[in-house]
């Protein structure tokens, strides 16, 4: 997934990006207080601890650290974040309800760690993802149902 062009939701009339706003420990805080929240809930914390492990042990540094990579690189930030997240997003068995919580925790934590202005920025972004990473996440699940 590329970057979203500069517009609304990175820029403010300063110029400052949406990444200058939030700032590198915010955006940390964030990512590691929402998987707090996600591991802990009945439907996406055993998609979550199958794939990653025990929070905050197993694989969660390394996990944290490429999201905020990829965050970094949306919100106009410096990054190194060269991944594919639809793709990787196949073959974890999630559906739209387990995006739709996804959403919503998401939500709650931007609430809580960020100012309205940034927090409605990033879901707005968000929301935009979703659509394609709900796409992969749908489609890897058709076919492992077609070929079994």
């Amino acid at each position: 997934m590329t970057a979203p062009s500069s517009g609304p939701l990175l820029m403010n009339a300063e110029g400052g990006t949406l990444f200058s706003r939030i700032g590198e420990e915010r955006l940390r805080a964030l990512l590691w207080g929402f998987y707090a929240q996600v591991v802990k809930d009945e439907l996406l914390g055993p998609i979550f601890r199958s794939r990653v492990g025990p929070f905050p042990g197993a694989g969660w540094p390394v996990h944290i650290t490429r999201l905020e990579g990829f965050w970094r690189a949306v919100i106009g930030g410096p990054s190194t974040y060269r991944g594919q997240p639809g793709p990787a997003h196949t073959g974890l068995g999630a559906q739209a309800e387990h995006f739709d919580r996804w959403l919503a925790l998401w939500k709650a934590a931007l609430a809580e760690y960020l100012a309205p202005a940034e927090a409605q920025a990033m879901l707005a972004l968000a929301s935009r993802m979703r659509v394609t990473l709900q796409r992969f996440a749908l489609a890897g699940a058709i076919s492992e149902g077609e070929n079994p």
